[in-house]
């Protein structure tokens, strides 16, 4: 196997992954706790090379092509409609989501961006970052590694995230538009604000705040506790972004039913 340095992927001088004994380690990993248990999000920018990201670019425009398009219409709780609550209420509202999926194995093997995700310095480090004792790649064949390709006019409607922290990589960003857009403080471990998440739904932007990310950073975001959204693509350049998913027990895969919707297939381990 060729040596992850030598691939020249990541800023090892900025963010020594290989070296988790060394107090640079340490250090990164206690920012990335602070950031995230503060801001609920944390962000790395200049994790990739300017190498790194021409490259993973390039794989990615090949296998655009075979990404799956996903428009969708659903509540921000990503849940089925609850008709037990009344039609205006933000269960029950409506946000849309136009956008391609890239399955991890329309990735090929060896690709630069595969190559990082099958790294095990990274899986360490988003351990180490969120606490645990042991993670785990997830074991879906598409949904382990994915790419969201997002072209002109397309976007993802506001939502919380099943998983409590996503990580996620930015590879490419668009000539305007796409940006990622969050709230806070409007979910708890029991409780939903309401009535500031209906403002939020019928139009008030007072609360958002923007991330300022760039092409090769890292994103660590705890998105289930926050509302979060990508504003329409604009322009003539498409919005790369994966989705590196890690779990904290084995062979974790989606159902086929959510294999279906999200990639128009189903595929076993």
């Amino acid at each position: 196997m060729v040596n992850f340095e030598e691939k020249n992927l990541i800023d090892i001088r900025k963010y020594p992954l290989h070296s988790p004994a060394s107090t640079s380690y340490l250090d990164l990993v206690s920012q990335c706790q602070q950031d995230l248990n503060r801001n609920g999000a944390s962000m790395l920018p200049g994790f990739l090379t300017p190498e790194a990201i021409t490259q993973i670019v390039a794989e990615i425009d090949r296998a655009a092509p075979k990404a799956y398009p996903c428009n969708e219409v659903h509540n921000v709780f990503l849940e089925e409609d609850d008709i037990s609550f009344p039609e205006d209420h933000p269960r029950r509202q409506n946000e849309k989501t136009s956008l391609g999926s890239l399955a991890y194995d329309n990735i090929e093997q060896g690709d630069a961006l595969r190559t990082l995700y099958e790294w095990d310095p990274l899986l360490h480090f988003v351990t180490a970052v969120l606490g645990e004792k042991k993670m785990y790649r997830m074991a879906d064949p598409m949904a382990a590694l994915t790419v969201n390709v997002m072209n002109n006019g397309q976007n993802h409607g506001w939502h919380f995230d099943e998983s409590l922290v996503t990580t996620t990589v930015i590879l490419q960003k668009p000539l305007e538009g796409g940006e990622f857009q969050y709230i806070t403080d409007l979910r708890g471990e029991d409780w939903n604000d309401y009535v500031s998440l209906n403002d939020v739904l019928s139009g008030n932007e007072d609360r958002i705040q923007t991330l300022p990310v760039e092409a090769g950073t890292l994103l660590l975001f705890a998105g289930y506790f926050q509302l979060h959204r990508v504003t329409p693509v604009v322009g003539n350049v498409t919005r790369y972004v994966a989705t590196l998913c890690f779990k904290d027990k084995p062979g974790v895969c989606n159902s086929p039913e959510v294999q279906k919707l999200f990639y128009g297939r189903t595929a076993s381990v």
